[in-house]
Formats: C-alpha cells, sequence, structure tokens
C-alpha cells in the first residue's frame, strides 16, 4: 500500500466525493487541528449529515434512473415532465435521511402498494419507471421499464431477451415477457396524486378552476370512445367469435369469409384476447349457451363438415334448458336450421343468435333491470353479450389499451393541453408520477421475435430463473405483481442487487469499480478484481440494515482510500491500471462538482433545495446546484454534451470521460467562469488583504485546500505585475487580478481530485 495522504488532501477528497464541494477554507485548519484519534471519523459523520450529500449521490442515482425532465420526441403530446421533479427531490431525500436501499426499491417500484398513512411523498418514488424516455409506442417503453430495473437495480441485460433468447446469459425469453407482464398490467391513472400541501390564493384557485375544465374535457373523450367501442362491438360478435376460433397463425382463413362486417384492421386485439379468455373460461360442456361451441371448436378443420353433423345431432337430442346435458333452445334451433360445412360457420351461427339476443336486451331497456326481463333462453345468451362478465363489457380504466391510433393522437393533443398548462403554471401543486395495478391483470404471450402480431406461449408474471431457482412461483399480489418483483429483487437469497449497489459505490469514491461493467454482471463482463471484497461489501450492506451511509463509512474509513495518489514506478509496472490498488485513483471532476467548485469559489453557491428545475445555460444562469437543472432529452445542452452528463435516454452504467479541446476553452471563454473570476477576486477574504503575497495564499486555500509553495507565490507576484488588461471577448475586460483568479480555476489542481 502507499503512504496515508496529508490531511488537507484527504478532507478535500472525501468533502468532493460526498458533496460535490471543496471544503471551506476554516474546515480545512480545523481538522489539521484536531490532535483527537477520531478526528478523521468525526468529520465523515458531519459531511454525511449534511444535506448537500443527498444532492451529490442523488445526482449519481439519477445516472442510473435515467432522468429526465422530458419525454424525448414526444409526437403530439407536451414534451415536458410537469411533475418530474417530485422524484428528482425524492431520492435527495432519501440518500439525505438514510432510507434503507431496500426499502428504497420497494418504494421506486411499487410505492403505490404500500401501507404508506398520511404521508403520501413517497409516491414521488415511482418516477423511476416513470421519469424515462417516452417512445410513442407502448411496447419500447415498457423496454424501456425493464432496462431499467434489469441493468440498473440487478446489472443484468435482461432487455437483450425481447426477440430471442439472450446470447450469452442466462435469460431466456421468457423471462422478458414475465416482466413485460407485470409492466403491462400497469398503468398511470388519469389524475396523478397530490403529494404537498397547496396554497390557497386568487391564482390557485383560477388554477383549479382551469384544470378542471381541462380534465373533463379528457374524460368526456374517454367516456365517448368507450361507448362508441362498446355498442360497436356488441353489433360485430361473429368478427370477434371468428379470430378467437383460431389461433393468429390461422388467420389466413378469413380472406375468404363474406360474413365478416368489417375490415379486420378495424377489430382490435385485446378484444379478441377478451373473447379467447371468455371462452376458455365458460365454454364447457354443462353451459347450456356455450357447450355446443365447446364441442365444436376442438373439431379439427379437416372433415369437419361431417364430424360437425354428428356433433349437432348429439345436441338436438339433449333437452332444452340449463345445466350439464342440456342446450340453449335458440342454439339448438339455430344450427338445426343452418348447416355447418366449415369451421369458421361456427362462429357465423354464434353471431347471429347473440346478435340477436342483444337486439332483444336493447328493446327492454338495455341495462342491468332489462336481464330480468327477458326469457331464459335469451337472458343466457344476452348476458355473453352484454352481462357484466362479458368480453365486450371493457373497464373504464382500461379504455385507453383499446384506442385506435386516431383516437390516441386525439387524446394526447388533450392531454398535452393539460399537461403543458401544469407544467408552466408556477402555482401548480407536486404530484407524484405513479403507476397504478390495471383492473384487469395482463397474462402475458411471448411474442416470437418480439413481433406483436405472433404470439406464442403463455407465461406468468414472475422473478427470473437464474435468480429465483426452479422453486419460483407466479407473482400473486395485485394485479401486475410489482411488489413481488421488488421484494424478489431485496430477497436475502438474491446477492445480486448488493452486490450491485456496492460496487457503483466502490467506483465513486475510488474511481474504478471492482467489476468494470457496473450495468452488466453477466458471463461477458470481465470478473471482479476483488471478488471476496465485493461479497464483504454486499454482506456488509445487509448487516446494516442496509444503511448506504453505513457502507460509505467502511469505505471511507478504510486504509485504501486514505492512500495517496502519488504514481508509483514499481506498481505501475506490474499493474498499470492500478486494478491492485496500490495507490488511490486521481480523478477528474464531473460536470457538477466543477460548477459547484467555480461557484463556491466565488461564494455565489445557491443552496436553495428541491423545486422545479431551472436552466443552467440561460444568459442570466442560475447559481444553484446542478442536480437541479433542466435535462431536456431532445436538446441537451452543449456544455451538458462535452463534459460528459450521462444520457437521459437509458440507464448509465457510468459516464465517459474525455478530454476535448472544447472544455479547456468553455473555461477560458464561459461568461459564466469569466463572472465566477471577478467574483473570486472579489471576495471580501481575498480582495480585503493589501498584501499580494499574502491574496494569492487565500486565493491557494480556498480553490486547493492548501498553502502555496514558495515559488508559486513568486510566480502569482510576477503575473499580477506584469498582467495588463486581457481581452476575453469583445465585451469583456479582467483585471490583472481577475485574470490570475481565472488561470487557477483552469488548473488542473482545481479539476482533479488528488
Amino acid at each position: 500500500p502507499s503512504p496515508e495522504v496529508d490531511r488537507r488532501t484527504l478532507i478535500r477528497r472525501a468533502s468532493f466525493d460526498l458533496l460535490g464541494l471543496p471544503p471551506a477554507p476554516e474546515e480545512v485548519i480545523e481538522f489539521v487541528k484536531d490532535a483527537s484519534p477520531d478526528a478523521y471519523e468525526k468529520l465523515i459523520d458531519r459531511l454525511l449529515a449534511s444535506p448537500r450529500y443527498g444532492e451529490r449521490w442523488g445526482r449519481h442515482w439519477l445516472d442510473v434512473a435515467r432522468y429526465g425532465d422530458t419525454k424525448g420526441y414526444a409526437f403530439m403530446q407536451e414534451r415536458k415532465y410537469p411533475f418530474s421533479y417530485t422524484y428528482r427531490d425524492y431520492v435527495i431525500g432519501a440518500f439525505n435521511k438514510d432510507l434503507p436501499y431496500d426499502r428504497f426499491i420497494v418504494e421506486q417500484l411499487a410505492a403505490d402498494r404500500l401501507p404508506l398513512g398520511e404521508d403520501k411523498t413517497p409516491l414521488a418514488a415511482m418516477g423511476f419507471l416513470t421519469t424515462g424516455r417516452k417512445f410513442n409506442n407502448h411496447l419500447d417503453d415498457m423496454d424501456d421499464q425493464i432496462d431499467v430495473v434489469g441493468r440498473g437495480l440487478l446489472a443484468m441485460t435482461v432487455a437483450c431477451a425481447r426477440c430471442h433468447d439472450h446470447k450469452y446469459d442466462a435469460i431466456p425469453t421468457e423471462d422478458y415477457y414475465s416482466l413485460y407482464g407485470v409492466f403491462d398490467s400497469s398503468q398511470q391513472p388519469a389524475e396523478l396524486p397530490l403529494i404537498g400541501e397547496t396554497k390557497q390564493s386568487q391564482e390557485y384557485q383560477a388554477f383549479e378552476k382551469e384544470l378542471a375544465a381541462k380534465e373533463k374535457e379528457m374524460t368526456d373523450f374517454d367516456a365517448k370512445v368507450h361507448a362508441t367501442l362498446v355498442e360497436k362491438t356488441r353489433k360485430q360478435p361473429a368478427d370477434y367469435l371468428t379470430r378467437a376460433l383460431f389461433e393468429e397463425n390461422e388467420l389466413q382463413v378469413f380472406k375468404a369469409l363474406a360474413f365478416l362486417s368489417d375490415n379486420a384492421k378495424d377489430l382490435r386485439r385485446k378484444l379478441i384476447d377478451r373473447w379467447r379468455d371468455y371462452l376458455k373460461q365458460n365454454a364447457k360442456p354443462e353451459n347450456a349457451a356455450l357447450g355446443l361451441w365447446w364441442e365444436l371448436a376442438a373439431l379439427p378443420a379437416e372433415g369437419f363438415e361431417e364430424k360437425a353433423a354428428t356433433v349437432v345431432a348429439k345436441w338436438q337430442g339433449m333437452p332444452d334448458g340449463s345445466g350439464a346435458g342440456q342446450c340453449n333452445p335458440r342454439v339448438k334451433a339455430s344450427f338445426a336450421a343452418d348447416a355447418l360445412k366449415i369451421k369458421p360457420d361456427i362462429a357465423r351461427i354464434y353471431g347471429k343468435v347473440l346478435a340477436e339476443a342483444h337486439d332483444e336486451w336493447l328493446k327492454a331497456g338495455g341495462n342491468d333491470e332489462a336481464f330480468g326481463k327477458l326469457p331464459e333462453d335469451a337472458r343466457q345468451l344476452a348476458q355473453i353479450i352484454a352481462g357484466k362478465d362479458s368480453p365486450t363489457n371493457v373497464p373504464m380504466a382500461d379504455i385507453q389499451q383499446f384506442f385506435s391510433r386516431d383516437e390516441r393522437q386525439k387524446r394526447n393533443e388533450i392531454k398535452r393541453k393539460g399537461e403543458s398548462f401544469q407544467a408552466n403554471s408556477p402555482v401548480a401543486p407536486p404530484r407524484a408520477m405513479v403507476l397504478n395495478d390495471t383492473p384487469t391483470p395482463h397474462e402475458p404471450r411471448v411474442l416470437i421475435r418480439g413481433n406483436p402480431g405472433r404470439p406464442g406461449k403463455q407465461v406468468p408474471r414472475q422473478f427470473l430463473l437464474v435468480v429465483a431457482g426452479e422453486e419460483r412461483s407466479p407473482f400473486k399480489e395485485g394485479n401486475s405483481g410489482r411488489l413481488d418483483l421488488a421484494n424478489s429483487i431485496i430477497s436475502a437469497e438474491n446477492p445480486l442487487t448488493r452486490r450491485v449497489i456496492a460496487n457503483r459505490m466502490w467506483m465513486h469514491h475510488f474511481g474504478e469499480p471492482l467489476v468494470t461493467t457496473p450495468s452488466d454482471f453477466g458471463i461477458r463482463s470481465d470478473p471482479p478484481s476483488h471478488p471476496a471484497l465485493l461479497d464483504y461489501l454486499a454482506s456488509s450492506l445487509l448487516d446494516s440494515g442496509w444503511s448506504l451511509k453505513s457502507l460509505h463509512r467502511k469505505l471511507l474509513l478504510s486504509s485504501t482510500y486514505r492512500q495517496s495518489s502519488v504514481d508509483r514506478p514499481d506498481c505501475r509496472a506490474v499493474d498499470p491500471e492500478n486494478r491492485l490498488l496500490g495507490r488511490m485513483n486521481r480523478r477528474r471532476l464531473e460536470l457538477e462538482a466543477t460548477r459547484h467548485m467555480l461557484l463556491a469559489a466565488a461564494d455565489r453557491l445557491d443552496t436553495q433545495m428541491g423545486g422545479r428545475p431551472v436552466d443552467l445555460t440561460a444568459a442570466n444562469y442560475s447559481r444553484r446546484r446542478a442536480v437541479y437543472g433542466f435535462i431536456d432529452r431532445q436538446d441537451l445542452p452543449g456544455m451538458f454534451r462535452v463534459f460528459d452528463i450521462a444520457s437521459p435516454d437509458q440507464s448509465a452504467a457510468r459516464r465517459t470521460r474525455t478530454t476535448v479541446p472544447q472544455q479547456a476553452l468553455f473555461l477560458m471563454n464561459s461568461p459564466f467562469v469569466v463572472d465566477q473570476s471577478r467574483a473570486l477576486a472579489a471576495r471580501s477574504d481575498v480582495a480585503g488583504l493589501s498584501d499580494p503575497s499574502a491574496r494569492i495564499t487565500r486565493l491557494y486555500e480556498i480553490l486547493f485546500s492548501r498553502q502555496p509553495l514558495p515559488d508559486e507565490v513568486e510566480i502569482g507576484r510576477q503575473f499580477i505585475e506584469a498582467a495588463g488588461n486581457a481581452v476575453v471577448d469583445s465585451s469583456v475586460r479582467l483585471s490583472p487580478w481577475e485574470q490570475y483568479c481565472q488561470l487557477l480555476l483552469l488548473t488542473n489542481e482545481g479539476m482533479y481530485i488528488d
């Protein structure tokens, strides 16, 4: 091991690591002079207790969660998320109060399924699933959710199994669609829940009135589409029954069928699925109305006419009525009057009988009481086409799943107006971007080659086989199973979750992770450099009650963390990448910490917490921490890209690290940097010093947490004496001391953590 680093370097290292900020000169002096044996432990505890800790480590998590404040390319929709900031604020708060990591995960996946009591703020946690990029395609949206859960929490590339079994890891495509069923059985509610108090005022009352009008427009549209869909579906039972009679690969039989009333494109796929499910559950020998369907549908297409005649003759001999071995009189009469020649004739005849019963029900009133006014034989059939459990009785809450493309576009336009109004209103109260379970669960099928037009084997909603083992059981809690999924992820029997977060925390503290691919622990990744260490850290997390702050302490109090970062040729010869940790890694500050360093040096950092995002790049720039900056997926500012911010389009394993001229040019020419140079030179504890040497010394203490060497003081004095007014651009001139401050801000020592 390398020697322990000096105290000035150690406090600067720990402060940037935990807070993303440099220590104040007074804090450095206090730590250096503290002779108590637990001085370093007290420092770490103080840093972990700072509210700045949550802002620093919350930003690390937002990279994993692919957080953004816009949807990306949002056709016919409002681009901004009105309430994405509530998830960001939740994450910061969770880190600050050291919310146990297992609870942190559960709330992000299934806070809506937890007994929260009166405090509903944890609902904001579900932004983990809902603040990602939107693809204008429900299948791709769910794929994004599966990916962020798989790579972000388990370091498993589950999304690679969407079209085929994973080529390398033990993830069959069936497991992908098991998780697909979880998220397909979840939906955002029409109205997001409030999670904060509202301030009553004239402005807020006007806001509520306008918002209510926009929400009513959307609910009225949903109700109109719902009524139209139900009415239209009940008028074409033969069409749906024909498709329900066959599997998807047999649908070519429809081309020559004249009795189909509409083009197949007009039928809703989910309604066909509802008819199939209904018939599987109800078409049984003891069902007087559907018993004949049950036996006829099982006949093969080859030799159908002859075999069907035998079946019909058998049922013609059964008594009328209801119950086992009986046949509905209307069904019996219809099949007696109309011969079956091909298999689709089953659906044609049943469709006609059901349509007639539907007409009688409408004439009787078309409501629940109307069923009681019908004779028994008509009532049996009317219940199939219009009863409570009828496949045509689509729940209002599920109506969006049955929208046509045109209906979806119209609804999106109405929704966009409401979202734009909330996104741009300063009085809109905070809401949580939650998911709720759908009223009826979706029983997923494997989509062959990922094609929704080729459904295959039905699979249960359950956890991954490679983690849960052969004894796994289907999810049972709720209609989606999200809470079961969350509990499977945090199970003590699943070591992946703890290893993944321990590896990420090690990466942010030491510059390099133990597993070099933090979001992929598959067999194609390099094994951990220290497997026993990774398991030890993961076990320690479990032993501490999933406390992340406890793991921070374990890492930062270690002798490995306190090593010097000075290069050692003997170690470099055998371990050039320092994988064996013979010294500490020197690390460059990221975008956020660089910006914070500049603002803190100028004593201009705004420490206000929470709230709506701010524009960090506007001419009248904000002085708030960068974690509160507005993240626009479609128009990510050039400054963000130049300094390697994580892409908000997908879960980021780690940030890229580039060294390009634009970074130096920004620090030399940006009006933001120029302003901080001026403010730094004008600080009272700098400008108030008349002695140039004392002023230079103070600048080194502020920026580098150390005192300058004699040569550095002399170089600074010579620069001040020789410097004139340097032109930064056509309208900005700097004094010699301002030039000198900017020069110090440009140095590698300011931009790196030793």
